[in-house]
């Protein structure tokens, strides 16, 4: 069972070409849980700049169902990964929802697993781009939770 609280993790891309676009080894993040009910819940995450993550303030939706979680993470901007040898790009519409899957630890104080978006299509001023489904990794950790008030 996830309670409110403060997680910290990392992502990664599978493909190595998608991980040398970003130009990390692996994207840092925060989640915050601000709210439990049942075995849903809801909260906003923030990407770590400094390590290849996207700008703002987003939010995420998830559930619960015994030591499985899965969640939607939706993000205020899109950043496109272009090409290794090109800056991204940040586009002021919202990213694709990302997938996120994965398994509690024993103790509940951690997490593992994949995340995913789907294919796509967005437009960079008046050039289509196809948004290629993509897909990797990620782990987070409970850094402490909120007082019940």
């Amino acid at each position: 069972m996830i309670t409110t609280g403060h997680w910290i993790g990392q992502y990664k891309y599978d493909k190595a070409i998608h991980q040398e676009m970003n130009g990390f080894e692996r994207t840092n993040f925060e989640i915050e849980i601000t709210k439990v009910d049942n075995n849903h819940f809801t909260g906003i995450v923030r990407d770590d700049l400094s390590t290849g993550g996207t700008e703002g303030i987003g939010e995420i939706t998830g559930k619960i169902s015994g030591n499985r979680i899965e969640f939607i993470k939706q993000m205020p901007v899109m950043t496109l990964l272009l090409d290794k040898d090109l800056p991204r790009k940040t586009l002021n519409k919202k990213h694709p929802k990302i997938y996120y899957r994965g398994t509690f630890s024993v103790d509940g104080l951690s997490i593992a697993g994949q995340w995913r978006f789907k294919i796509g299509l967005t437009w960079f001023g008046f050039i289509p781009v196809l948004l290629h489904p993509t897909k990797g990794t990620w782990t987070m950790s409970l850094k402490r939770k909120f007082k019940s008030r």
